[in-house]
């Protein structure tokens, strides 16, 4: 799979899980498996947490910590966040983002 073939996978997982139509854990599981062929060892590692924690986010368990699920999602570049529930609240505010640019970034 090529770089830019890649990229266009990694963000339609990202929309499906914006649309709700999938979870932290079946995202996550996805493209540690199908864009990077990671095992849960190896993305484990890399995430600095435990493979049984990195097992845990991926089956959706209720006690995973934001803490740790900005933890396993930091090295794809990403952390949760607040986004509106309301479809017109959404586009509303990617609109604004687009035209304004991203916010600063702080930690």
């Amino acid at each position: 799979m090529s770089p830019f073939e890649r990229e266009a996978v990694f963000l339609d997982l990202l929309e499906e899980a914006i649309k709700n139509n999938s979870t932290h854990g079946k995202l996550l599981r996805k493209i540690r498996k199908e864009l990077l062929g990671f095992s849960q060892e190896r993305y484990a590692s890399l995430a600095g947490i435990s493979r049984r924690t990195l097992s845990d986010v991926e089956q959706d368990k209720e006690s995973i910590t934001l803490t740790t699920l900005n933890r396993v999602f930091k090295p794809l570049g990403l952390r949760l966040g607040l986004l509106p529930r309301q479809t017109h609240m959404m586009q509303e505010l990617l609109t604004n983002l687009t035209q304004h640019g991203e916010p600063n970034d702080h930690p």
